[in-house]
């Protein structure tokens, strides 16, 4: 039976805590404990694995991506020990993607001939998320490796854009939507998410800036894909994971 990310996820979070509760209860006389508030920026995308291109019969469908900026903020907690540090957060991070998808349809009319019909759909999709990311942290002089897992809940989100939609016959005028993002069994979206983070730091006194990659490991969209009847493919079901690159600034106050 195949096991799935998470069982790895999980495992792996549970050896993180055995280790930092171990380390600090060997030194706890050189133990100290810090508050830190932090802030940064996200270049965030998905993967969106089934949503390249494709065909069914008449129907055919491409998908082009792209990142979006976006931001995080929160706060953090600090236990460290030596060179070895356990940094645990509360943020609100915002992640998405861009999107440009297109869907055909092509059939035969007795009047017009051979028809092509379909849309063209531009949208900015950005997804709200608590998150709590549990980080170990190596420091040599001022430098820093991390790594460790994040658990993050879907709290809201907008997406934006506009949609062309074609007929020979037809005049269709742009369809322009603001839709807020809801998360739940009535919906494509799943309200929870979890992966990894790898990362580099330098840290100098209270001061830390650290560039992460986040690697999402939950698919986003868990429903099944399915065919439209009329333009042939469903975009919001194809399966979807976080990746998101980082860049934090935190600082620290003593405890």
């Amino acid at each position: 039976m195949a096991v799935s990310p998470i069982h790895y996820l999980m495992r792996f979070a549970l050896l993180l805590l055995t280790f930092a509760l171990l380390s600090v209860t060997a030194a706890s006389a050189q133990t100290t404990y810090r508050l830190g508030l932090r802030g940064g920026g996200n270049r965030a995308t998905t993967t969106l694995d089934a949503a390249s291109s494709g065909a069914s019969g008449p129907f055919s469908y491409s998908t082009e991506k792209s990142s979006i900026l976006a931001w995080q903020a929160g706060a953090v907690l600090e236990i460290a020990f030596r060179n070895f540090s356990l940094q645990s957060a509360m943020l609100f991070s915002q992640k998405g993607e861009s999107l440009n998808t297109s869907s055909n349809v092509e059939y035969t009319n007795a009047t017009f001939g051979i028809i092509n019909s379909g849309n063209n759909t531009r949208s900015s999709n950005r997804y709200n998320w608590l998150e709590l990311p549990v980080n170990v942290v190596y420091q040599v002089s001022n430098f820093q490796l991390f790594g460790g897992p994040y658990a993050a809940l879907g709290v809201g989100g907008q997406r934006r854009g506009t949609t062309l939609s074609y007929h020979p016959a037809i005049k269709y005028a742009p369809y322009h939507f603001n839709d807020k993002i809801r998360y739940g069994s009535d919906t494509y979206n799943s309200r929870l998410d979890a992966g990894l983070n790898l990362g580099i730091g330098y840290r100098r006194g209270p001061m830390q800036v650290q560039v992460a990659y986040q690697l999402g490991l939950v698919n986003l969209h868990p429903s099944e894909p399915y065919l439209l009847y009329d333009y042939g493919h469903d975009f919001a079901r194809d399966a979807a994971h976080n990746r998101v690159v980082q860049l934090t600034g935190t600082y620290f106050f003593d405890l």
